[in-house]
């Protein structure tokens, strides 16, 4: 069933169409991203000035339930989702999306964080655990209690926009959240302790750029323009980490400082890495999407096995050196 546009999204709409500006609306590449360290080469890249002259508009989100609404409307082409976010959106059709660019994999930036009297996630038993209600928060959750020996219910979920999980572990309104960077930071520094993390579940966790295959040509070659232009911000970012940081830091709301920090919980996926993830050969993306399929099938986070998005790796080619 289609999903209804509220007033607020077709405000979003109609300003969308207004603030594009650069080039025919044909060409115009609309791409979404909630607040992450792993999206923020694209914002760089568009603070150098990457895309001067090409018609790229990057749209924020406060979450990822926002971004996937908003890609699903069809307000916006490119969609930054974690892999498992990808399969939700893709259960339908998964042959119409295709994922064009893996932009880093978690190693301990998403987080179980409870508050400090908890030194187990088995103590959590009959708690209360915020999580926000997306995919990668029930994804998290599920793995954290399967490794603490605990089911579903053996907790009592509190659904926690991205927003407020700092205010309601301080308010004392859940025992635990479920989180990652930067409010992954934020509740250290309040206290939290670290149940489980991505580091538990390497690979599991990768963020890719999600589209549809049915772009135009010229919105293709505009594709190519936005992949270009992260792998030169993450360049700049390798070589110059201060100024970078200091670009980044206002959309996350954190230091310089808090945000270089905050990239030790998670590697960027450079060229090389991209080559191989989203090419044909063993060890690629698509054998992590299909563990990613088979444990939520388990958790009944997805509804039936599927066939998986297209893994297209000609953008990544195109910008080798």
């Amino acid at each position: 069933m289609p999903m209804q546009l509220s007033a607020r999204w077709m405000l979003f709409a109609a300003l969308s169409l207004a603030v594009s500006g650069c080039g025919r609306q044909e060409d115009r590449l609309r791409v979404g991203a909630n607040v992450w360290p792993g999206y923020e080469p694209m914002f760089l890249a568009r603070s150098l000035g990457y895309y001067d002259g090409h018609p790229i508009q990057l749209v924020g989100f406060s979450s990822a339930a926002e971004v996937i609404r908003a890609y699903r409307n069809g307000l916006i082409e490119v969609a930054a989702l974690t892999a498992d976010e990808v399969l939700l959106v893709a259960e339908t059709q998964p042959l119409e999306h295709r994922i064009v660019l893996v932009c880093d994999a978690s190693r301990g930036a998403d987080v179980l964080l409870a508050k400090p009297e908890f030194e187990t996630v088995a103590q959590l038993k009959g708690r209360r655990v915020g999580v926000e209600t997306t995919a990668l928060g029930a994804y998290m959750l599920a793995r954290a209690l399967e490794r603490g020996g605990l089911a579903a219910n053996d907790v009592t979920t509190v659904a926690v926009p991205l927003l407020k999980h700092v205010a309601a572990y301080k308010a004392g309104d859940v025992d635990a959240v479920v989180t990652f960077e930067p409010n992954r930071s934020r509740l250290l520094a309040e206290g939290a302790r670290n149940l489980f993390d991505s580091s538990q579940i390497p690979g599991e966790i990768v963020d890719v750029m999600l589209t549809r295959r049915k772009l135009s040509e010229s919105q293709n070659r505009t594709l190519g323009v936005f992949v270009s232009g992260w792998f030169r911000a993450l360049d700049y970012l390798r070589e110059n980490p201060k100024d970078a940081a200091a670009r980044i830091a206002v959309r996350e709301s954190v230091t310089p400082q808090q945000f270089l920090e905050s990239l030790q919980g998670l590697d960027l996926t450079d060229r090389a890495a991209n080559q191989r993830l989203l090419g044909s050969r063993p060890g690629n993306l698509g054998e992590t999407l299909g563990h990613l399929s088979d444990v939520m099938l388990n958790q009944k986070i997805l509804s039936r096995a599927m066939a998986q998005p297209v893994l297209d790796d000609r953008f990544i080619q195109a910008t080798a050196p």
